[in-house]
């Protein structure tokens, strides 16, 4: 047999069962993907317990919450991190990352002001540092991604120095829900539909530098199929939803 034949049944061969596998989020609370309780350090979140489910008969999977761009930096050398959970395609990021399925559906809104600021729509919207705005139909140029949290955004728009910020609803409840958003609670925020956006497939992201990187794909797409289609990953989610 070929070299090249021998590669190609390789490919083929799952994970063994002792290869574990690193995955990583980002640390400002991101509901229902993945967040802490007040006074936890565990990880919670539909991405971890879509992971754990799809990987539970094969390998171990350990989850990480770190600043975002922190995560996509250390994912993409795959080292010490080989997969990042919820993340939106781009294709800048489609050349250093293999995609999964999709396992959840996002629907983008935009949170302004209730009182908006005088000559506020010629200002760029707040963003969070590392997130994907490409998803939401904005470029780099709109966004002032220089946010490390959530408190922190809100405290420049709060100032004056944005005229809002975009994100997805689910994930907007989840934050109101676990308290991360209180400081908006001395300015009322209005959330409207995204004009011209429809819901936002997010997927898990697995680098290309991994070794196995195309088994590891494998293995989650069938299992995500298997999932979805037993209506397994439907209650998965409503336990973070309400």
């Amino acid at each position: 047999m070929g070299c090249g034949g021998l590669l190609m049944i390789m490919a083929m061969l799952p994970l063994p069962l002792w290869a574990a596998v690193v995955a990583c989020g980002g640390d400002n609370q991101w509901p229902p993907s993945s967040y802490r309780l007040p006074g936890s350090s565990e990880v919670q979140g539909y991405s971890p317990d879509v992971l754990r489910a799809a990987l539970a008969d094969r390998i171990g999977v350990e989850v990480r919450l770190m600043p975002f761009a922190r995560c996509l930096a250390a994912a993409e050398q795959g080292r010490q991190v080989q997969l990042v959970m919820a993340a939106s395609y781009s294709a800048e990021r489609a050349q250093h990352f293999l995609f999964t399925r999709s396992y959840l559906q996002l629907q983008p809104v935009q949170l302004t002001l209730h009182t908006p600021r005088a000559a506020a729509a010629g200002l760029p919207w707040c963003g969070l540092n590392g997130f994907n705005y490409h998803a939401f139909g904005l470029s780099p140029a709109q966004v002032d991604a220089g946010s490390a949290n959530y408190p922190d955004l809100l405290r420049k728009l709060q100032a004056g120095h944005c005229r809002g910020f975009v994100e997805y609803r689910e994930v907007w409840q989840g934050l109101q829900k676990l308290g991360v958003a209180a400081a908006a609670g001395r300015a009322p925020l209005d959330m409207r539909p995204l004009p011209a956006s429809g819901p936002v497939r997010v997927y898990f992201m697995i680098s290309r530098q991994m070794a196995g990187a195309e088994r590891l794909r494998g293995q989650l797409d069938q299992a995500l199929l298997r999932l979805e289609a037993s209506g397994q990953l439907a209650p998965m989610l409503a336990r973070h939803l309400h």
